[in-house]
């Protein structure tokens, strides 16, 4: 089995569990300067070999991933007491695709978007400016929004992914999958 698929078996399972927002990941970055940062992100898909996510460029995630596109990321499944280990490099989505997934979100997040991405880590005066911003953009924009400037879409490819099962009455099990001239070998670990 792909561990892709396996990922998304055990993203249902945790939905089935009562978990609310089980698509979320630990996305750790770190810039020329080596310091890592890492930050939650929302998984928008996982396709056959990646796992897509977007964000807004000029963040320092964006800057990140420019200046150093190798990553890591932790899949926490809280309710299975699990979690997937990912480590990899990133590619940035094109123009096409972006403006593809732009039109699938909600116009609520996409006004969402629009109001917080120019100023997104940014100091504000208080959250009545995004709301401004968000009621402004609704009257300018009473039907479709065009794509956002900001908005940029990246593809996480992992070259190894861990899977780890807490284990309370026995071991845990720790599986490594390591995809080597485009195929996928999958080793079983001391935990």
């Amino acid at each position: 089995m792909s561990p892709f698929n396996e990922i998304k078996i055990w993203l249902e399972q945790e939905k089935s569990l009562g978990s609310e927002n089980p698509g979320c990941m630990i996305l750790a970055t770190a810039g020329k300067n080596a310091i890592p940062h890492s930050r939650i992100v929302a998984i928008r898909e996982i396709a056959e070999n990646s796992i897509l996510f977007f964000t807004q460029q000029g963040t320092r995630k964006d800057k990140e991933i420019q200046e150093n596109p190798v990553v890591s990321a932790t899949i926490w499944l809280a309710m299975q007491q699990r979690q997937i280990m990912l480590d990899g490099k990133i590619e940035s989505l094109t123009e096409e695709e972006n403006a593809f997934y732009w039109k699938t979100l909600p116009r609520s997040s996409q006004l969402k978007f629009f109001a917080y991405a120019p100023t997104s880590g940014q100091p504000i005066e208080s959250e009545d400016f995004l709301k401004k911003q968000y009621d402004q953009l609704s009257t300018e924009y009473p039907n479709e929004l065009p794509m956002s400037s900001y908005y940029c879409g990246y593809r996480l490819v992992p070259k190894t992914i861990y899977f780890y099962i807490l284990g309370m009455e026995s071991f845990s099990k720790y599986v490594k999958y390591e995809l080597k001239d485009n195929i996928w070998h999958e080793r079983l670990l001391s935990p």
